[in-house]
């Protein structure tokens, strides 16, 4: 919210932005145009009393602040959303970061037994509440296709603004140390990466692999603390919460490679992922299995490896110890989208 959308807004003229959300500790500080309202003076597990009174405090504060234009960005909100349209008569977008329906369907976040219970309530909610919105954010392009019912729409992937890969510049010439980073679930293949380094390290005991990020089962951290202390080269920083971005990037800039590996999964069957927008903007190469569009993106950049069935360890390793460098081009960042982002949010101000 603020990286992104806060800090692209405040280039309107006179525009007063307010972000409400977990604050973070390495942004704030000198964005005098930007002001941040905690939610919560700490973070809060995704199945609390606190995260479900959450959205009457957002919706309290909002109402306070009444904005000429609220930017929602979770399913979550669509109520309050409702609401402070009656009563402000403020216009809504609605920032879809997921497909929330097939998230919460197939993958292993919530108990089985209520899972499409709750992702059928989450559809109907986004349905009931489409005349609500003014604009529809899509994260992923093709969400413009799973999603039929955000209308009118704008896609705006999760890119890495370019100055942050200017504050980021990767150090890592020379060194053996992969990366897997962002959320850590099974649908996300942070237990292929464990097993494609693990092969590696047994070729070359120099190899180690980074895993950083967010992990939204308790039960599925555990097993994954249980392998960084099972295999010496996992240096593991994972939590519950999130992670602050900042450490992310800066693990990110001492790599040497990412892994993107994904099961084939509904959930994230079209998205190009965030993390590898991260890592081509930094200049950092990957090992990739995932879509045909992500390989695509990287085929073209000549920034990484695409696995493919019966791919040797031995030649991933050979590649992976010579020199390989690449230039993101500008469509790799977030500020080549901004202008349309500023022309869509112009046009619903008074």
């Amino acid at each position: 919210m603020f990286e992104k959308l806060g800090t692209s807004l405040a280039a309107i003229p006179e525009a007063d932005i307010h972000i409400i959300g977990f604050p973070s500790s390495g942004y704030a500080s000198g964005q005098l145009l930007v002001k941040l309202h905690p939610n919560s003076p700490k973070p809060f597990p995704r199945i609390s009393l606190a995260r479900m009174v959450a959205p009457s405090r957002i919706m309290f504060k909002t109402l306070s602040l009444k904005p000429d234009l609220l930017i929602i960005t979770t399913h979550e909100l669509l109520w309050m959303a409702l609401w402070c349209k009656l009563v402000l008569g403020c216009r809504v977008v609605y920032d879809v970061q997921e497909n929330y329906y097939r998230n919460i369907l197939y993958t292993k976040t919530f108990p089985l037994v209520v899972r499409p219970l709750l992702a059928c309530y989450v559809r109907f909610k986004e349905w009931i509440c489409k005349p609500v919105v003014d604009v529809y954010l899509l994260a992923e392009k093709g969400y413009e296709h799973e999603l039929r019912f955000a209308r009118p729409c704008l896609v705006l992937e999760n890119k890495l603004p370019e100055r942050l890969a200017h504050r980021y510049r990767r150090t890592s010439a020379g060194n053996t140390n992969l990366i897997f980073s962002g959320t850590l679930s099974e649908t996300t293949g942070v237990l292929e990466a464990i097993d494609l380094a693990g092969n590696l390290h047994r070729l070359n005991p120099d190899i180690t692999l980074t895993i950083i990020g967010n992990c939204l089962s308790e039960n599925f951290l555990d097993k994954l603390k249980q392998q960084a202390l099972t295999h010496s080269f996992i240096r593991f920083t994972g939590s519950i919460y999130s992670v602050e971005h900042e450490q992310i990037l800066e693990a990110i800039s001492r790599a040497v490679a990412g892994i993107i590996i994904y099961p084939a999964n509904p959930s994230t069957a079209c998205s190009v992922p965030t993390k590898l927008y991260e890592y081509l903007g930094l200049g950092l190469p990957v090992i990739i299995r995932h879509n045909e569009d992500s390989h695509k993106l990287v085929e073209a950049l000549h920034a990484g490896i695409v696995l493919q069935p019966g791919h040797k360890p031995e030649s991933i390793l050979t590649w992976l110890l010579q020199p390989i460098t690449f230039t993101p081009p500008p469509e790799i960042y977030w500020e080549s989208a901004e202008t349309e982002l500023l022309t869509c949010v112009q046009k619903l101000l008074p």
